[in-house]
């Protein structure tokens, strides 16, 4: 088992992304239904695949009120470069329709006031919703402090050894929100993202170029394949 790096470790690592990727700053948008909605369409897809989706998604319905009366087969059409549109767009109204308190009108602001806790209970209390999609609404939307678990940020923080290898991703979810400052979480949560798309690829990761090769258990053994 993999033992965590401490909390100045863990600075240093941020200190270190700052200069290669920047400084990032949190301006919550306020928009937490496209923010679940985009989500939900990330999952096991390209970035890519995502945003193409919920722009065309967007452009069939401008409003979220209209998913409401929306037929299935018309939301599986557009959003379908996301993959899954069989399994999503259901999900998707299903989610919407239980969110509109029967006016047609999806909400959430009412996590504005609920502690992260109570916010993550409710939204993964919806099918399809997992840790990772409510923290990412919890985060952008509401600015709450709580550091969402991509498969970036799972294969990075196994390879520093931040997590086990052995532990699966709602369990590196906790531990890092643990470990991981609170003030760090915006910051280190989109830096390891770009570490990961960059740098620590899944397959060949480019630990020659990575700034934390040095402090990296990983690094060694995929040097010497």
């Amino acid at each position: 088992m993999v033992m965590a790096l401490n909390s100045v470790d863990i600075k240093k690592i941020n200190r270190r992304l700052i200069k290669v990727f920047g400084t990032k700053k949190l301006t919550p948008h306020k928009d937490p239904i496209g923010e679940l909605v985009r989500t939900i369409l990330s999952q096991n897809t390209s970035d890519a695949n995502r945003d193409k989706a919920y722009k065309r998604l967007k452009e069939k319905f401008p409003a979220w009120e209209e998913l409401y009366t929306a037929r299935v087969d018309s939301i599986r059409a557009a959003i379908k470069p996301a993959g899954l549109s069989s399994i999503k767009a259901p999900r998707i109204k299903n989610i919407l329709k239980h969110l509109s308190n029967g006016d047609g009108n999806p909400d959430l602001s009412k996590l504005s006031k609920k502690s992260v806790k109570e916010g993550l209970k409710y939204l993964t209390s919806f099918k399809g919703v997992g840790n990772k999609t409510a923290a990412c609404v919890l985060l952008f939307s509401f600015g709450k402090k709580v550091f969402p678990v991509d498969t970036h940020i799972y294969r990075v923080s196994q390879r520093l050894g931040l997590v086990p290898d052995s532990c699966g991703r709602d369990k590196a979810f906790e531990i890092l929100n643990e470990i991981i400052p609170p003030n760090l979480y915006y910051q280190l949560h989109l830096n390891f993202i770009d570490l990961g798309r960059n740098v620590c690829k899944p397959k060949k990761p480019l630990c020659d170029e990575c700034i934390l090769s040095d402090i990296c258990p990983s690094a060694f053994l995929f040097s010497r394949d």
